[in-house]
């Protein structure tokens, strides 16, 4: 007789959440895996350690929603197999299909019924010179080295990119008391402009991409638009950036740079779990394709 199998879910942010609890409420007991120490996602993530900052201080204006993604997890932890610093690296496929797991250095496996992937997004990164060199960090990553530590990545950080993950961390760095020497947008000013038709399925992003922009510049912190990235600057170490703008070689000295070019979705699990993709002309990006029922 074969033993009864539960279902899966992997990923611990807002969509794993509330997936989990869809099934709670159904009867079911499912498996929640996460690569973080706590849940909340990259998003939503919560400090390994109670700091005493408020939601406010480490959300902005996101607060209410983590806070209430937090609250919505504790009240499901008794109802669910949790299974955080659970990395799933593989799906083997057969007569069973299996999770491939790492957690603590062990591999290990885990059969599943159903499996439900809320697995986020990712920073999209471009190679340049200079761009493994030890101070280089995604926005991403200096993100959560802010609200998951409580640290920066540097004393004096540069940011790079596009679109308005860009702002929003460069934002948080200087409202946190950090000294952000510049933000290098590689879009043109006129771009900004062009932003007008995605209000309609995004308001509240579009919005806050202005507003921490302007919040920056009223800050002093020097915004440039248009920027192509040279080289970083340093051996061993980031001393500095040198990129083109507005026809000039520029140079901005740093021992910091987080940079990324906007979010991707992360489907490397979708893809090995054999899901259909189609192109998402919205989003620019291979999405897996879904019915009506998502």
């Amino acid at each position: 007789m074969s033993a009864v199998l539960d279902p899966v879910i992997v990923g611990a942010g807002p969509a794993g959440v509330r997936a989990a609890e869809t099934l709670v409420r159904a009867g079911l007991r499912p498996i929640v895996l996460d690569e973080g120490f706590r849940s909340g996602g990259q998003i939503y993530r919560r400090p390994p350690l109670d700091d005493g900052r408020s939601y406010r201080s480490r959300y902005g204006s996101e607060a209410h929603k983590a806070e209430a993604l937090h609250k919505s997890f504790d009240a499901l932890r008794g109802a669910i197999d949790y299974r955080p610093e659970t990395l799933v690296w593989n799906i083997s496929r057969g007569e069973t299909d299996r999770l491939d797991l790492l957690t603590d250095g062990v591999h290990g496996q885990l059969p599943y019924s159903h499996l439900i992937l809320a697995t986020g997004a990712t920073d999209r990164v471009l190679p340049f010179k200079g761009w493994t060199r030890p101070g280089v960090y995604t926005l991403g990553a200096s993100q959560t080295a802010l609200k998951a530590q409580g640290c920066t990545v540097g004393e004096r950080v540069v940011f790079m990119g596009s679109g308005p993950l860009l702002y929003l961390v460069a934002w948080q760095y200087h409202h946190a008391g950090a000294k952000v020497v510049a933000v290098l947008d590689t879009a043109p000013f006129a771009s900004k402009f062009h932003l007008a038709h995605l209000a309609f399925y995004a308001p509240r992003i579009v919005a806050l991409g202005a507003y921490y922009g302007l919040r920056l510049k009223l800050g002093g912190v020097p915004i440039h638009y248009n920027v192509r990235p040279d080289e970083v600057l340093g051996e061993g170490h980031v001393d500095g950036i040198r990129f083109r703008s507005a026809g000039r070689v520029r140079e901005v000295e740093c021992d910091a740079l987080a940079y990324g070019f906007a979010l991707r979705p992360e489907t490397q699990l979708a893809d090995l779990a054999g899901c259909d993709f189609r192109f998402e002309e919205r989003d620019r990006a291979w999405l897996p394709a879904a019915d009506r029922l998502g």
